[in-house]
């Protein structure tokens, strides 16, 4: 997610195609489907929880689902940049395409997240939890601005490799065990967080 007001951001810049019909896209433009895709997908994956009921994955599953999607969203970059040249516009697709499998994922892990750490607190302690979980998202955004003093221009594929891979990685794992996780949660199937 973070990437994408780093690395992201200057390739909107300077190696889209941001003409569209006669008007230029500006590259801020971009970032608002983040905000677009979050209300569709948001409600369309409410209604798929809603319909699935108890059947429904666990708060551990749907959070390594989700982080999986942010680790495919990155991976899913390497293609324009290992088949376009630097000097060539690309389709603003392959951002559309970026934003979209991102959002799901944040979809996803944001209201489990949220659930999870209200539920899993001491009844006295829910407020200090959703705290932490509110400071996960800004440990997130340092360790992105840590991880770009590593990028370098024509190395992008290997850049979005090591950090896509090792967060489809992780949530490979969260998924694998997502059972131990949610049974030391103290959550079970028929008690889900979210």
């Amino acid at each position: 997610n973070y990437q994408a007001t780093t690395v992201l951001a200057i390739y909107a810049e300077t190696n889209v195609n941001r003409n569209l019909f006669g008007f230029e896209i500006t590259p801020a433009a971009y970032w608002t489907l983040n905000a677009f895709f979050a209300v569709i997908f948001g409600a369309v994956l409410t209604g798929i929880w809603g319909k699935l009921g108890k059947k429904q994955p666990s708060t551990p599953a749907k959070m390594g689902i989700g982080t999986a999607l942010y680790g495919i969203s990155i991976l899913f970059m390497i293609i324009p940049f290992s088949l376009f040249p630097a000097d060539v516009k690309v389709s603003p697709m392959w951002l559309v395409v970026f934003f979209a499998i991102m959002t799901i994922g944040e979809a996803i892990v944001t209201p489990a997240g949220e659930s999870a750490a209200s539920h899993v607190a001491p009844a006295a302690f829910s407020t200090q939890m959703m705290t932490v979980w509110g400071f996960s998202g800004t440990a997130g955004a340092n360790l992105s601005t840590l991880v770009s003093n590593f990028y370098r221009e024509g190395s992008e594929s290997l850049y979005f490799l090591g950090i896509g891979g090792s967060t489809l990685l992780v949530g490979l794992i969260l998924v694998i065990f997502s059972k131990r996780f949610a049974k030391g949660m103290g959550l079970n199937e028929n008690a889900e967080a979210a």
